[in-house]
């Protein structure tokens, strides 16, 4: 079986902050969440907003849902209402999808938070019982598989592709079945609609110690507890993916420095780690120019892939 090697839009996970002062107090802080409901964001943003209020580092963080990509808040010259904006790995695609150097040129990266592994699963009755299974038909037949997960050009159509590439299939010919959110993408496996499909971990988990789903392979670079499955890595596909959340500002958003103190503030608590341990997000802090540079790394593999994708 001929396999590649690729890169990775994920990283690993890197330390949080830590020995972090107590920011000033601020006023009022209004924080944008791109996309549809349901995602991360929301709770990365709900997590912030409770830890931040509740330790007094402002009056109030008002959420503001922001349709489509993000795009609209980032535009916005500082001031003009939007102090942070939650970004993430379908917004890092969306720019590089409309060739928008939107993160660099448009916006202040401040920190990378967490991220959630990905974890490729089956039906039981699918007949794959392992991932080298997924990747022969894979390699005989590239749009024969077909693999649920969430939303078009989202993580889950991106970890497709890079697997499919890693392997050397033709990436441009996977059938790759989008659906609202990877919760609606694992019931659709689980119900017996699509035979494949990625999760992250805390939505398959449970359904995997019942039988009713069957892991394949995860996308950290080790084995995840509580999921008897290889890393993509084992199997020959080197790739380590995370589904990224993070918070940039607009261009020209007062304050900056000040910002990125409050982020460091919320990831230095016991109560960031506490949501993401509730949440079972993997703690990847990086910020400022670091954050960055890495930024500007991705959006230009992310094109790339998505060139492969066929969707330029």
């Amino acid at each position: 079986m001929r396999r590649r090697t690729v890169l990775a839009l994920g990283v690993l996970a890197l330390a949080g902050a830590c020995g972090v002062q107590a920011p000033p107090r601020r006023g009022e802080l209004s924080l944008a969440v791109p996309g549809p409901p349901g995602g991360c964001g929301d709770g990365v943003a709900a997590g912030f907003k409770s830890l931040v209020e509740g330790r007094g580092w402002a009056r109030a963080v008002r959420i503001r849902r922001e349709a489509g990509d993000g795009g609209r808040a980032l535009a916005r010259p500082g001031g003009s209402g939007t102090d942070l904006v939650v970004a993430d790995s379908a917004l890092l695609a969306a720019c590089a999808l409309a060739r928008d150097p939107l993160l660099v040129a448009r916006a202040v990266p401040l920190a990378r938070l967490a991220g959630e592994w990905e974890v490729l699963v089956a039906s039981p009755d699918s007949g794959y019982r392992t991932f080298d299974q997924f990747a022969a038909a894979l390699l005989r037949d590239p749009g024969g598989p077909r693999v649920a997960g969430g939303a078009d050009r989202g993580p889950e159509h991106l970890l497709l592709g890079m697997t499919a590439r890693g392997l050397g299939a033709d990436p441009r010919l996977l059938d790759y079945v989008a659906f609202g959110s990877r919760a609606q993408a694992v019931a659709a496996v689980l119900d017996g609609r699509l035979a494949l499909g990625f999760g992250s971990r805390r939505e398959v988990a449970p359904h995997v110690r019942a039988g009713r789903l069957r892991p394949l392979a995860v996308s950290s670079a080790e084995r995840l507890p509580g999921v008897d499955a290889p890393t993509l890595s084992e199997s020959g596909v080197r790739v380590v993916f995370a589904d990224w959340t993070g918070l940039i500002a607009p261009r020209g958003t007062p304050e900056q420095d000040a910002l990125l103190d409050l982020c460091r503030a919320v990831a230095d608590t016991p109560g960031w780690q506490s949501l993401c341990d509730r949440n079972d997000w993997t703690p990847m802090w990086l910020d400022g120019d670091d954050f960055r540079q890495w930024l500007v790394g991705e959006a230009r593999r992310t094109a790339l892939l998505l060139n492969d994708l066929g969707l330029r």
